[in-house]
């Protein structure tokens, strides 16, 4: 990218900071936290900068041009925000909730969910999936609630800024979680609470340096341990959530492309301004200064030719292209969307079969779809981790009693697509004899299969008969069947025939 630019770095997703040891002590943090503090800072410059490019300061609005300066147009497409805004709205359609595992578990999952709404966890997520889009990464702390909110809302779950949060693993198998810290800035100074299973360290440090520039270049050390507090929750609570397995924001592998169609819409802004200001060629002329002000007011020109050297006025300018330069910002826009994970748009000259599931196919609604349910992995490997925090709450304040096995986070997208082949397929699994919780899971007829089925038992009864009454009856059939072909190999005194 250009130098001396707001957004001058090679964008490649964030780096996962690894911890040199697997313990804490009050000897040690200091080290470690000003080790893991390099990493962060050079996270926070690219994710400042991401979170800029999608407000609309990109690169395009320093260019500078060696010919014809004079015209010079920046103009910003911002797709990084259409993007960001799509993924928001397709990802998290409608607050994720818990599904429980088992039919004995449902009332405890029902209240589990009420907890979850009180606590804020739905707004903190809407914001945490779009700093992940956004930035590559989000983070959720939860803590426990004041005594006197208990029973309401045991616990609250807030979204950090990833520029002032990090989480650092350890380097063994499984990569578990070592600490967590929050950072705040104020002046020249920084504060830390850091975060381990058993501990709270709070530090306190220098920083120096601002994001805003050119060449950002900050730098922050902490240098006071001021105080150590047992962790009462026996969990880290601030977890960190991402996008994909790289950590990059949801439109930042087509950057380069994005600056591109900016670059282009500028150029051809310029295109359409250098005709209108065209030159005005003179041709065996000769006019002052005076005469060049009276044609621009007048907008005319009186020549007498001369037989040997005629007089000729011409306008000098040359139209670009704008058909193929249209073709070719439409085929750069394709690609974004197909890197992107973006449904695409069909253009006038392309026929599709706009009928079922023919639209997911051929307008990229799949390919979105298959992004989004791998963020939705990711999004549940991170969420056990805040699983384990609230369950602990929980159990300590004596609220609520659940197994982290009970329960699974489920998402609700797409609950009316394809409803009638859902439908079809529900329905002849359970003629096949498949239990409905089965027949609902496997056909996508239900997000929560569970509930869903317990709430419509009666109806199923109604219309399928009671499963158990058949075993019941299909078992005394058998029985009649086998006292039947006994009966018929005795005789009338008893004996064998």
């Amino acid at each position: 990218m250009a130098e001396n630019n707001i957004i001058t770095t090679d964008l490649y997703g964030r780096r996962t900071i690894y911890a040199s040891v697997e313990e804490l002590t009050p000897e040690n943090v200091i080290s470690e936290v000003n080790s893991a503090l390099v990493i962060h800072l050079q996270n926070m410059i690219e994710e400042e900068r991401l979170y800029w490019y999608r407000r609309g300061i990109q690169p395009v609005l320093q260019r500078e041009k060696e010919r014809n300066s004079f015209i010079n147009n920046k103009a910003v497409v911002n797709h990084a925000e259409e993007i960001v805004s799509f993924k928001n709205g397709y990802f998290m359609t409608q607050p994720a909730y818990y599904v429980s595992r088992r039919d004995e578990v449902q009332d405890k999952v029902d209240l589990l969910n009420e907890y979850l709404y009180r606590s804020g966890k739905h707004s903190a997520d809407d914001a945490t999936v779009d700093w992940f889009h956004t930035t590559g990464l989000g983070y959720i702390f939860v803590e426990p609630s004041r005594e006197d909110d208990d029973e309401e809302t045991p616990f609250r779950a807030y979204a950090l800024r990833p520029q002032g949060a990090f989480v650092v693993y350890s380097m063994k198998p499984g990569n578990e979680p070592v600490y967590a810290a929050n950072v705040v800035t104020n002046g020249d100074r920084i504060y830390l609470d850091v975060f381990t299973r058993t501990n709270v360290f709070r530090l306190n440090g220098t920083y120096k340096g601002q994001l805003a520039t050119p060449e950002p270049d900050v730098a922050a050390t902490a240098v006071n341990l001021v105080s150590v507090e047992p962790n009462i929750i026996g969990e880290i609570p601030i977890i960190e959530y991402r996008y994909n397995s790289t950590n990059m924001a949801a439109f930042e592998p087509a950057v380069c492309l994005l600056d591109e169609l900016n670059n282009i819409l500028s150029n051809r802004a310029d295109g359409v301004e250098q005709f209108i200001q065209s030159l005005l060629v003179l041709t065996n002329c000769q006019i002052d200064d005076e005469d060049a002000d009276s044609i621009k007011q007048k907008g005319m020109l009186m020549l007498k030719s001369i037989s040997e050297l005629p007089a000729k006025v011409e306008l000098l300018s040359e139209q670009l292209d704008q058909q193929q330069t249209q073709t070719f910002v439409e085929d750069i826009f394709r690609r974004v969307l197909s890197i992107c994970g973006m449904p695409s748009q069909a253009t006038n000259s392309a026929t599709y079969d706009t009928t079922g599931a023919a639209v997911m196919a051929n307008f990229g609604w799949y390919q979105a779809d298959a992004f989004a349910r791998n963020t939705e992995d990711l999004f549940r490997a991170s969420n056990r981790r805040f699983d384990k925090v609230i369950l602990k709450i929980l159990k300590q304040k004596g609220l609520l009693d659940i197994s982290i096995n009970d329960f699974e986070l489920q998402f609700v997208r797409n609950e009316t697509a394809n409803v009638q082949s859902k439908a079809q397929a529900f329905q002849t699994l359970l003629a096949a004899g498949m239990h409905p919780v089965l027949a609902a899971q496997k056909s996508g007829i239900s997000n929560d299969p569970v509930a869903d089925m317990l709430m419509s038992e009666k109806y199923l009864k109604m219309i399928w008969g009671d499963p158990n009454q058949k075993k019941e009856d299909q078992a005394v059939g058998e029985a009649d069947i086998i006292e039947e072909d006994n009966n018929n190999g005795e005789d009338e005194d008893g004996g064998p025939t």
